[in-house]
């Protein structure tokens, strides 16, 4: 079989070994799919979870014990057309907002201002600016890189800017990919921090994103961390209209 067809309708490398599994399979308990897949078995629940969001696995209980299975292959032909219609129905609305867009573009006089920050050093600069000039309840908007962040120091970090946030008022709207739900939630629960709300989507996005008052902030998590500050209102509307779109989705 071409996998490469299941990595072109969206399908992870894991969701496809365990879907592949299933099919030959059929009827299974957790043990056989880690057997089979050799998908481990901390993974292998969030892998059939996400196939089962996207209809192409069951699962239920048979004498306590969780059992899945595969649905009829032509549940993807379903899933496909679901996706269509979400780019159709995002596309509407990008089509909606573009006017205005395309009328910032055009008009704007305003002088941008672009600067390169590097390192945690750099980060500290820049999110201590972002405190000092965000006041109490405004909002700043966080699109969180797929990548992730793995060094400690990193973590450390942003966890000492989220409790500024926190102490201050300032509110957060965070949106991060699916995968990440059960790390976010660890390092940013409701609870700990009340003044948060985040959301989970299917998109993307290889780099973070924080949008706040007239900013744009772009972050760059490879060998070293690289942000990108522009301080322009225009360019920050343009990217709060690629929020409200992820967000409201």
């Amino acid at each position: 079989m071409d996998e490469n067809v299941l990595k072109e309708i969206g399908l992870t490398g894991s969701e496809i070994k365990v879907y592949l599994a299933l099919l030959e399979l059929g009827d299974s308990t957790r043990s056989d799919i880690v057997d089979k897949s050799a998908i481990s078995g901390s993974k292998v629940y969030d892998v059939l979870e996400r196939l089962q969001e996207k209809g192409l696995v069951s699962i239920y209980l048979k004498n306590k014990v969780k059992h899945f299975k595969p649905t009829n292959p032509k549940q993807i032909l379903y899933y496909l057309e679901n996706k269509r219609e979400q780019i159709t129905n995002i596309e509407k609305e990008v089509n909606v907002i573009l006017p205005s867009l395309l009328s910032q573009f055009n008009s704007s006089k305003e002088e941008q201002e672009v600067e390169l920050l590097s390192g945690l050093k750099g980060l500290e600069i820049l999110f201590r600016e972002q405190i000092d000039i965000l006041n109490k309840g405004e909002i700043c908007y966080v699109i969180g890189g797929t990548k992730g962040i793995q060094e400690q120091a990193v973590v450390s970090f942003f966890q000492k800017i989220h409790d500024l946030r926190e102490t201050r008022g300032i509110k957060t709207k965070m949106l991060y990919n699916l995968r990440q739900k059960k790390e976010t939630e660890k390092f940013y629960s409701s609870k700990k921090y009340p003044s948060t709300t985040t959301r989970y989507i299917s998109h993307t996005s290889p780099v973070a994103i924080n949008i706040y008052k007239d900013r744009t902030a772009i972050i760059v998590f490879g060998k070293s961390i690289t942000a990108i500050h522009i301080k322009s209102a225009d360019i920050a509307s343009s990217f709060m209209e690629y929020f409200k779109i992820l967000w409201n989705q």
